[in-house]
């Protein structure tokens, strides 16, 4: 009996499975990244996002100076607070211009994407960090409003105080930096496996249908996180003053 040449049945069934997808145009796989999966614009909007959000904190935390002008240490702490968010700013203004200047100069796709995946495995995985800040002067933020509404005044804490205090700013900042970098490497890949199935002309319509369920499932996730990370946050504000 002759014998079963197995590579030749496992080439023609791929080959049966390339013929049957649906095969898409370079033009239709970059709308696709471009609009329909999100996966690029999502970086984009978590830096803008960010500088938005660091922008309203330096404000609250000006508006807490005024309200606290006759508690010194509490003006030079706030003010700290006001140099960070303003430092924060800054880098995540140049890392966002930093992104906007690889769509101008790369017009190849395979070239954007590569350029992309270079990017967020460098300069942006910093700029996760300095983002995380964000949710620790929420969090800092919070709890001094609190306490100026409850008592008109920034009491004096005590040991118990500092401890829920610190714990916050750990939480706030671990989880919030964590949380960042699962996302960014989720992120990553899902460029990388679309580059991999564009050089090897493997993608279709399958694939896009994939990505969106991904992306999708994804979104939930991270609800989810924000959800917790809020009840986190409650908790520790009514900890520190009880």
């Amino acid at each position: 009996m002759e014998n079963l040449d197995l590579n030749k049945y496992q080439l023609a069934w791929k080959n049966e499975k390339s013929f049957q997808a649906e095969k898409l145009s370079e033009i239709e796989i970059q709308n696709f990244m471009k609009s329909a999966s999100k996966i690029v614009a999502q970086y984009k909007r978590s830096l803008v996002f960010d500088i938005v959000f660091k922008s309203i904190l330096l404000i609250s935390f000006l508006v807490l100076i005024f309200l606290l002008k006759n508690q010194s240490i509490a003006i030079l702490t706030n003010s700290f607070f006001v140099f960070i968010a303003t430092i924060g700013i800054i880098w995540q203004t140049k890392v966002s211009k930093r992104a906007d200047k690889i769509s101008v100069t790369k017009e190849h796709l395979k070239d954007l994407l590569r350029a992309y995946i270079d990017f967020y495995n460098g300069l942006y995985v910093k700029s996760i960090f300095v983002n995380a800040l964000s949710s620790t002067l929420f969090f800092l933020n919070g709890s001094l409003f609190y306490l100026y509404f409850k008592y008109e005044h920034i009491p004096t804490f005590e040991l118990d105080d500092f401890i829920v205090l610190t714990v916050g700013i750990i939480l706030s900042y671990g989880v919030s930096a964590f949380a960042q970098i699962k996302q960014n490497e989720y992120q990553i890949k899902q460029l990388e496996s679309c580059l991999v199935e564009i050089e090897e002309n493997t993608i279709n319509a399958s694939s896009i249908k994939k990505y969106r369920t991904n992306r999708i499932k994804n979104i939930v996730t991270i609800g989810i996180a924000l959800i917790i990370g809020v009840i986190i946050f409650l908790y520790l504000i009514f900890g520190i003053t009880r």
